[in-house]
């Protein structure tokens, strides 16, 4: 029987906006109130080398986490050695790890440890949907290897339809082991966040299903999924009994000041870049040099196939003329 949850990462995708200087006040008041909303998993920040600064989403262990709240972290592998999981006690926090398509190997070795450990471990294949049906297979035969908590399908460059994303998860759901919980991190390029994961959820599985969503679409670029949005919607049409209240809370207190001095959200820059199948990072690099939309879409069009999912400053900036 499918369980669809709940996952805000608000303070982690969100922070991209701010340096993920929220401020301890902030910090807690969002913790608080997603927890008061009821989401079933509250994402704190990115787990990272770094000294802890209480005004930041940064984390230096799981232990500077909340052990009262079902929280997660994210880790960008290659940024928090596997040796310091081995000093942390805080097993309750879930961790998420993300990796490029060439890091895999790696990155699965990194989750198998952590799996080894007791840890509950989300993988998040960075641009899911530019995997070959051959090189899912491979990830898929690995993951149900491993067994981590969950698999996360990331549309890292917002560049997917309805019709993506069912065959898609139509594709993993077949081969994924029942056991594993399957999550979709959506980001808005195309304004397709929303319809594609109602998309999604017309879908039945026989699994957990974890819908990422931040408050207000807090995030990088275009942003995210809204989760004053699909909360509603799940109470509606999936069972579920969230509170919006206090997610209304967070975007009139944290959210919407931050938003009216840096705004974030549909552009055509970003949706410029996801036609091309480019990575968000090359939008905003050419919304900050104040280029015409047009020439963005004259430029985004030379990039080669090999060097479109991860951001090449030297590369772009041969193209501008």
């Amino acid at each position: 029987m499918c369980s669809v949850k709940l996952l805000d990462c608000t303070l982690r995708d969100g922070g991209y906006i701010i340096d993920w200087m929220f401020g301890k006040k902030n910090i807690q008041s969002v913790l608080y109130n997603l927890n008061q909303a009821g989401v079933d998993y509250i994402e704190c920040g990115f787990l990272k080398e770094c000294e802890q600064n209480e005004d930041k989403t940064f984390f230096a262990s799981p232990d500077s986490v909340p052990d009262n709240i079902n929280c997660t972290l994210m880790v960008n592998f290659g940024e928090y050695p596997v040796e310091k999981f081995f000093q942390c006690k805080n097993k309750n926090t879930k961790i998420r790890v993300a990796f490029k398509k060439s890091k895999q190997k790696e990155a699965l070795e990194y989750i198998q440890t952590l799996v080894n450990l007791g840890w509950k471990v989300f993988a998040n294949p960075m641009s899911t949907n530019t995997y070959s049906n051959a090189e899912l297979e491979l990830l898929l035969n690995e993951i149900n290897k491993i067994k981590p908590y969950g698999l996360t399908i990331v549309d890292t460059l917002g560049n997917m339809y309805q019709d993506d994303v069912q065959e898609i998860f139509e594709f993993i759901d077949k081969r994924l082991e029942e056991s594993i919980a399957l999550g979709f991190h959506s980001h808005n390029s195309l304004q397709l966040s929303f319809s594609n994961t109602k998309a999604l959820l017309k879908m039945d599985f026989n699994r957990e299903i974890v819908i990422d969503a931040c408050v207000y679409g807090m995030g990088r670029g275009a942003g995210n999924l809204c989760t004053e949005l699909i909360l509603p919607y799940l109470n509606d049409n999936m069972g579920a009994e969230y509170n919006i209240l206090p997610i209304l809370k967070i975007l009139d207190e944290c959210v919407n000041p931050i938003y009216e001095k840096t705004p974030w959200g549909y552009s055509t820059p970003y949706c410029i870049a996801a036609i091309h199948g480019c990575h968000p990072n090359y939008a905003t690099y050419l919304k900050s040099l104040d280029i015409s939309d047009l020439e963005i879409g004259r430029i985004l069009s030379q990039i080669p196939a090999d060097k479109k999912t991860v951001f090449d400053e030297a590369l772009l900036l041969s193209f501008i003329s």
